[in-house]
């Protein structure tokens, strides 16, 4: 025997042993393979077929069971072949030593090809086992091939898993910081139109009034408001679009308000927030007082209607002053004749001799003549047909007008009576038609002054 195989059987002998500290380096499934081996006494330096004979033994004790098995079956044939020859001898007749020999040699090598043949069943039955560890091999690397790729595709998987999540979250990153650009920049844009059109809006509006405080209006500008409707629409949407919808709808209100008063007018009465007084009602002309929300411009209005409204009470009591020219003058030389009436009566009442035409008649009223800025003077007031007593043009009207502004008097709801002539001016005491004093005026300058606090102390004459 030589030392090598003496040295195998000594190793094959000894007792087998899986080395933990190797086990702890190989995953379940070679670990599992590796304990099997060891059982089974595979030795490192173990070829492969060593590997599998020893992994297989009782497999292969099993295989020559049956080889046996069928050598015993193929010597019973040989036998009955011995019989079928020595037949054939007898039949033919061969005797002679020669032919016998060589007969006999014919039976050797019918013997040893029958014989032989067993040997080659064997021998390819041996190599069934062969066949069988390189499948089994072949399996193993496959298992283990398979366990490498299994665990490589499953690292691979994560790895393109991760890269699609990676890729998808940097693709909606980019997406969301895209969109949110977008928007700024859109939103810059449109803030930045929109402050372009408000400011276009304020400045077109401002250009209507006359001034900052936006009390009076240009009455060459009512034209443009379509204009500034038209500004108005772009802010649509926008956070200004509320006030400068206010601003518009309360400078259409007040345009229309001027525009509607003009109109009773033969001329515009309200002219860039003044009021000409010249202006003539027209003889069909219809006031309605207007309010605007715009103080001053609600205090002009009220003079231009009541201006208007005065000269249709003015033209009406000429008319009527006319038919009764002739009764007045009868009645004014009557008073002449007849004595002068002391002052305390005058403070009563007030007689007929000292009417105008003009307001509500003072009989039965308790007429605060004691409050006149002017001492009356009977001799004066019975010179009725005395000049001085014509008012200059429009300033009773212009006074009346202011008088309705202010809330003095309503309408043609007032006391208008003689006072007394100074300096060749007639003055006149208006009072409420309940007989409560307001202020003495000139029918000649449109001067007045009233006892209120704060007034002039001094006349003007």
């Amino acid at each position: 025997m030589s030392k090598k195989r003496r040295n195998r059987h000594k190793k094959e002998n000894q007792e087998p042993r899986f080395d933990f500290d190797e086990a702890k380096e190989l995953t379940v499934g070679q670990a599992i393979r590796k304990n099997e081996e060891v059982e089974a006494g595979v030795l490192p330096e173990d070829s492969i077929l060593d590997k599998y004979v020893k992994q297989h033994k009782d497999e292969i004790e099993a295989d020559k069971f049956a080889t046996r098995q069928y050598k015993k079956e193929e010597l019973i044939e040989t036998q009955s072949l011995d019989d079928l020859i020595q037949e054939l001898r007898e039949e033919t007749g061969v005797t002679s030593p020669a032919p016998e020999d060589e007969l006999r040699q014919f039976d050797d090598l019918e013997l040893t090809r029958v014989s032989e043949a067993p040997l080659v069943e064997e021998f390819e039955k041996e190599e069934v086992p062969l066949v069988g560890t390189e499948e089994a091999l072949t399996r193993s690397r496959v298992t283990d091939s398979e366990d490498g790729k299994s665990k490589k595709k499953w690292v691979l998987y994560g790895i393109l898993a991760a890269l699609v999540v990676l890729i998808l979250g940097t693709g909606y990153y980019v997406y969301r910081q895209v969109a949110r650009s977008t928007k700024e920049i859109q939103t810059s844009q449109s803030t930045t139109n929109t402050q372009s059109d408000a400011e276009e809006f304020n400045n077109l509006y401002d250009a209507f009034y006359t001034d900052s405080n936006k009390t009076a209006l240009k009455n060459s500008q009512f034209d443009k408001l379509s204009q500034l409707k038209t500004l108005l629409d772009k802010l649509e949407g926008s956070r200004e679009h509320t006030l400068a919808k206010s601003k518009y709808d309360s400078l259409a209100t007040q345009i229309k308000a001027i525009q509607d008063v003009n109109a009773q007018f033969e001329k515009p009465a309200i002219v860039d927030g003044v009021l000409d007084t010249n202006a003539k009602a027209k003889s069909d002309a219809k006031f309605t007082d207007i309010k605007t929300g715009n103080t001053e411009l609600d205090k002009l209005l009220d003079k231009a209607i009541s201006l208007g409204k005065s000269q249709q009470t003015s033209t009406s009591s000429s008319t009527e002053s006319s038919s009764s020219s002739s009764s007045k003058a009868s009645e004014n030389t009557a008073s002449e004749t007849s004595p002068s009436s002391s002052n305390s009566a005058s403070t009563e009442t007030r007689s007929s001799r000292s009417e105008v035409n003009m307001g509500v008649s003072s009989a039965g009223v308790a007429v605060q003549r004691s409050a006149s800025r002017v001492s009356y003077n009977q001799s004066a007031i019975d010179d009725s047909n005395n000049s001085a007593w014509d008012f200059a043009d429009g300033v009773l009207e212009q006074i009346l007008a202011t008088s309705r502004s202010r809330g003095y008097i309503t309408g043609n709801q007032y006391i208008l009576e003689r006072v007394n002539i100074v300096n060749g001016n007639g003055y006149y005491n208006l009072y409420k038609p309940d007989g409560t004093y307001l202020f003495t005026l000139n029918c000649k300058t449109g001067y007045f002054v009233g006892n209120g606090s704060g007034h002039a102390d001094a006349l003007d004459y």
